[in-house]
């Protein structure tokens, strides 16, 4: 993890280690970018690294609209035949 102005940026390992996540579904969230907001790294020595206050903050909204999602389509019932 990096230090820049008393901010902390995370790169994608540190990114793993701050979530449990396995480099897959950080992958999949990055190339879904566009998609689902995820933020803009910065790049430090060559790698991506991003502000982890504002990646967290994206992260927790991230998954609280996956969380909703799914419980609309379970309230829906299962689809029509």
């Amino acid at each position: 993890m990096e230090t820049i102005d008393g901010r902390q940026f995370a790169n994608r390992h540190d990114l793993m280690e701050y979530t449990g996540y396995t480099r897959d579904p950080l992958s999949r969230m990055w190339r879904d970018r566009e998609e689902n907001g995820h933020p803009t790294p910065r790049m430090i020595n060559g790698v991506m690294h991003w502000d982890l206050r504002v990646w967290g903050a994206w992260f927790a909204e991230y998954n609280r609209q996956r969380r909703d999602d799914a419980a609309r389509r379970r309230a829906a019932g299962p689809p029509a035949k």
